[in-house]
């Protein structure tokens, strides 16, 4: 708050002028009447205070919606189709063991196992690796000296490459041609290097690229002279020097003997890739693919700290103490928005399925506390993961199931949850013209390949997605989730651009630019106003002072009467 200056000269004069002239304190007249005029603009600038405390407190409400929010996501399914999915549920673990405890599993067998993957148990057994091709050549007495060759060689490794030409001329040395090999590597799939043997032998090595490719120079009937030349290939065209030999992976696979080219193998369990790294023969590795339980685990136990997270803050904000009212820090106390946030929320909490089993949230072992905080036991969700996980899904998870694989369910906003059967027409040629419900075709509409439910219908926020190309009538199953169904109903609060806390904010800081707008306008009008009181009181002072002069100036000229 803007004060009168305390120095002998007024800073709200129209003109300075030293007081203290007469026995009147003219500046602190002026003070407290600019003071006077002051106290409703401390009363304005603390309820700006009391507002911003409120923008503050609903800022960290919007910021742990949305930490809920995501944790929510992550435990539930927005489409069906499953490379679509990015939640817990569609992803799975791979765990590995060997029948030789002497043998770590992990040391012969890697898996990277896809989303899509189906659970099973498997047994492995690696009986050869695939390796990569390697040649050597004649040996010479340096590598840098001409060897007099001239000519063009052919070469190829693997069909993921094409045949090149090595052209080679009479100065080039031994690493000169190896420079010219490694040229064309990238089309021939064929490196080269020069090995030194010894201080006096030097060789010529050519090396596959890809494991279990072998290294040819005959492509198309090239000539092989300049190979042989150098020593690659006798004049049979058999290789003269075979360092590595180009041999497959062979693995078995549930007894089942398997031969690739590459120890990377991605075509033979689906979903599944096998990095094979040794060769064990008579060691059995098991795999077991399961659903990603541990990942499960997390997710949930990220749900309910996000969950705690916010019911501290509603605690905080609901503190009250009989006899002196609400807490300090209880800013949003009595709020309507925080009170329908939390019952939003513990609606939401209190989902169970329709299923046999009616799981909810108490039934896999996470409850309330005394202060309504959620406490996960852990035993309890872990059996629960392990033996009934279907059942954690559909708590959890949305989940839209149809009897064709040419309809699926494309968008739901959870307001529909049951099953239906629904008859699907198209035209002659295969175009989509209607769906019906009990020869009802007024609840869809059809909008190219979608079927979106009718506005104000009971299937209203409810659209599938139909591939096919004739008519027939399938059942379809939708089911919501605590999940799906929490993040449905938070996004009516955490909307950024029209959502109920957003919305609350921006009239909070609307309120607050046009209280800051009267703080200054009443600040100038009591500045404007000390200034007057200023040059008044100065004026007053000033002939008080002049009359004092003037009496003095009587006295001595009049004398002493005594």
């Amino acid at each position: 708050m803007t004060t009168i200056n305390s120095s002998t000269t007024s800073s709200y004069a129209s003109s300075s002028y030293v007081s203290g002239l007469t026995d009147l304190d003219t500046q602190e007249l002026v003070e407290d009447a600019y003071d006077a005029k002051m106290e409703v603009v401390d009363t304005i600038e603390t309820e700006i205070d009391d507002i911003e405390l409120q923008v503050a407190a609903f800022e960290d409400l919007q910021d742990l919606l949305e930490a809920l929010q995501e944790a929510s996501e992550a435990l539930t399914a927005d489409a069906e189709l499953d490379n679509l999915r990015d939640d817990v549920w569609v992803s799975k673990s791979a765990y590995l063991s060997s029948s030789d405890a002497n043998t770590d599993a992990s040391d012969v067998v890697g898996v990277l196992v896809d989303d899509g993957a189906a659970e099973g148990i498997y047994t492995l057994e690696v009986t050869q690796l695939a390796s990569a091709h390697k040649l050597g050549g004649d040996t010479y007495g340096d590598s840098t000296s001409e060897l007099g060759l001239s000519g063009s060689m052919s070469l190829v490794a693997g069909d993921n490459f094409t045949a090149g030409d090595v052209n080679i001329t009479e100065d080039m040395t031994l690493e000169d041609i190896a420079g010219a090999i490694n040229d064309q590597s990238g089309t021939t799939g064929v490196s080269a290097s020069v090995l030194k043997v010894s201080n006096d032998e030097y060789m010529l090595v050519l090396s596959a690229k890809d494991t279990g490719q072998e290294i040819k120079f005959d492509t198309d009937g090239a000539d092989t002279t300049l190979a042989q030349s150098l020593g690659l290939l006798d004049a049979a065209g058999d290789y003269t020097k075979e360092l590595v030999p180009a041999d497959q992976a062979i693995f078995s696979v549930d007894g089942v003997e398997v031969t690739r080219s590459s120890n990377t193998v991605d075509d033979v369990i689906d979903g599944v890739t096998l990095y094979l790294y040794a060769e064990e023969e008579g060691t059995e590795i098991t795999l077991e693919v399961e659903n990603d339980a541990s990942g499960a685990y997390t997710a949930i136990e990220a749900f309910v700290d996000a969950y705690n997270e916010l019911r501290s803050f509603i605690i905080d904000n609901q503190a009250y103490e009989a006899g002196e009212g609400a807490d300090e820090d209880a800013v949003l106390f009595g709020d309507s928005v925080l009170s329908s946030v939390a019952s939003t929320v513990y609606d939401a909490l209190s989902f169970s399925t329709d299923s046999e089993t009616s799981a909810s949230l108490s039934a896999i072992g996470i409850s309330y506390d005394e202060s309504n905080y959620l406490v996960i036991d852990e035993e309890e969700l872990e059996n629960a993961l392990v033996s009934d996980y279907d059942d954690v899904v559909s708590l959890f998870s949305f989940s839209g199931k149809t009897g064709s694989d040419e309809l699926l369910v494309l968008e739901s906003d959870g307001k529909y949850t049951g099953t239906f059967s629904i008859d699907v027409a198209t035209d002659a040629d295969g175009n989509l013209v209607s769906a019906s419900v009990d020869g009802d075709d007024s609840l869809f509409t059809i909008s190219g390949n979608k079927i979106v439910g009718a506005k104000g219908s009971e299937y209203d926020g409810l659209t599938l997605y139909f591939g096919g190309k004739s008519s027939e009538t399938v059942e379809v199953t939708v089911t919501s989730g605590l999940a799906f169904e929490l993040n449905s109903a938070l996004e009516r609060y955490t909307d950024s651009s029209d959502g109920i806390i957003a919305n609350r904010i921006e009239r909070l800081s609307g309120q607050v630019e046009g209280l800051e707008e009267d703080v200054v306008t009443k600040t100038e009008a009591a500045t404007e106003y000390a200034g007057k009181l200023t040059e008044r009181y100065s004026a007053i002072e000033t002939k008080l002072y002049q009359l004092e002069l003037m009496r003095e100036q009587l006295e001595a000229l009049w004398g002493d009467d005594d």
